[in-house]
Formats: structure tokens, sequence, C-alpha cells
């Protein structure tokens, strides 16, 4: 086999180079939209964090193409129809915000997109493992057949290059979005406000309207705060720790779920009544 350089085999391997940094870069697409696919915001004892959620099976960053592909195509593209199932946050969280990207496609999409994409992984494996035999330095009508062959190879993947491109690119913008969305004063103030209406004593507060209301809607704050003392004292002993609020009533006030009154008392005084806001 002669080594000798010619502008046909220099050429040849510029363009053994070309494709490989093309499948480089649709393995690195892969694993971007893998890793920045899904992820969760949650809020657990009043500390907020950003927990993100991998495929199965580890990191993308660890997994071999054929793996990549896999899980892109049960986790990216879901059969128009088909439910997205739910999605799992730790124990502790008291409310969660999730980010998800996922396409929406008819079946015949997915059965050619998993077509397309066996066809990369194929003509991947086939210039790494099986593309030697075609380098012949000195015969110039091999290394013309060899040239041919991989600009029909770079033909053949650049509809999945540039599909995974575009969709690295919707991701990336969502998640700015989703970025400048979550760093926002009212997002945080939304949040907060979510996470204070599935709290415990809010939650009991409910259970005691519903169960204790006079014929009127209203119901007593003392009987609700009589109630709390007994099931969630700790909630109660550091109300200003956990929720910011120094009574039951600024509590009830600042959850935006109750209207809440003082009623007079015909001996002098008054009484703090609460009942749930009609919700349009």
């Amino acid at each position: 086999m002669s080594n000798d350089r010619t502008p046909t085999s220099d050429e040849v391997l510029r363009r053994v180079g070309r494709n490989l940094v093309i499948f480089q870069q649709i393995e690195l697409f892969l694993k971007f939209i893998l890793e920045n696919s899904n992820s969760t915001y949650v809020r657990s004892d009043g500390a907020s964090a950003l927990v993100e959620t991998s495929v199965v099976g580890g990191r993308p960053a660890q997994q071999t193409l054929g793996t990549l592909v896999r899980n892109y195509l049960s986790d990216v593209l879901v059969e128009a129809g088909l439910e997205i199932p739910e999605f799992g946050v730790p124990e502790t969280a008291q409310c969660a915000f999730r980010f998800k990207f996922t396409m929406e496609v008819e079946d015949a999409f997915v059965q050619r997109m998993r077509a397309d994409l066996k066809l990369m992984t194929e003509q991947r494996n086939e210039l790494v493992h099986h593309f030697l035999p075609r380098w012949k330095p000195g015969d110039e009508t091999a290394l013309n057949d060899a040239l041919a062959y991989l600009d029909v190879q770079r033909d053949k993947v650049s509809p999945m290059f540039d599909h995974l491109k575009e969709i690295s690119l919707r991701i990336e913008q969502g998640r700015k979005s989703m970025a400048e969305l979550v760093a926002s004063p009212e997002f945080e103030r939304q949040f907060e406000l979510a996470w204070l209406q599935r709290s415990p004593l809010i939650s009991l507060f409910c259970e005691v309207h519903g169960r204790d209301k006079r014929t009127d809607g209203w119901t007593y704050l003392s009987t609700a705060g009589q109630v709390a003392a007994k099931e969630h004292p700790d909630e109660l002993a550091h109300l200003v720790e956990r929720y910011g609020f120094k009574s039951l009533k600024q509590l009830l006030i600042g959850s935006e779920l109750f209207d809440v009154m003082d009623e007079g008392m015909p001996k002098g005084g008054s009484r703090t009544l609460f009942r749930l806001r009609e919700r349009h």
C-alpha cells in the first residue's frame, strides 16, 4: 500500500474528517437534548432548588450512541394521543415546576425518524470501523470511489444533523426563557404562593372550613386555630420562620384563598371569620 500523498488522497482524508465531525456533532446534539430536555424546580421546607432529571441509564454524556438514539426516541418523541407520564419529585417537595421538552408527532413520523436514526448510526459505525478497505492511496480510481462514498454518506445524514440542531436550538431557547421566568420576582411570588396554598396549615384550614362553616358560609378563625394547635402544634410554634406571618389571620390573607373579616360581638370586641373565595 502506497503512502505517497496526492491531491486526491488528501481530499479523501479531508472528507473523512468532515464526516467524522458531522457524526460527532450529531452525538453532541443528542447528548445536549437529553441532558437539557427535562428539569424540575422544587420548593421544599421553604427553600427552592433546580433539580436536573436525566434519562434512565445514567448521564447522557456517558452513554453510547445507540443508547442515546433509543432514549431520544422514547423520551423526546411522543406519539400523538399518548399520555405523558407524571414526573417524580422528591418526597419533601411541597411544590414543583417542570420543564419538559417533547415533540408530539404522528406514528408515521416516529417510524421515519427511527429509520433515519438507524441509518445514521449504521453510517457512523461504517465510517469509524469499516472505512479502511476503501483507503487505497495508490489507486486513483479507488480514491475517487471513496470521495463519492463520503459525499453520499454526508447527504444521507445531513437531514438528521439539521433536525437535531433545530431541536437543540429550541431547547436552548426554552431553557433560557425558563431561566428568565424563574429569576423574575413575579415567578418567585407565584411559586411561594403555590407553596403556601399547599402547606399543612392552609390545607387544614380548608378542611375545617368545609366541615365547620356557618350557614352563611363563614368559619370562625378561633375554631380552626384550636384544631391547628392539636394537629400541627409545631407549625404554629414556627409560624414566622416557616410562613413569614405573625398571625393566622395574616397567613389566611397571604394565601389569597380566603376572604377574611372581623365581626363585632354583642358584648363588645370582635372575632375573625374566614371563607374560601369563589374561583372564577
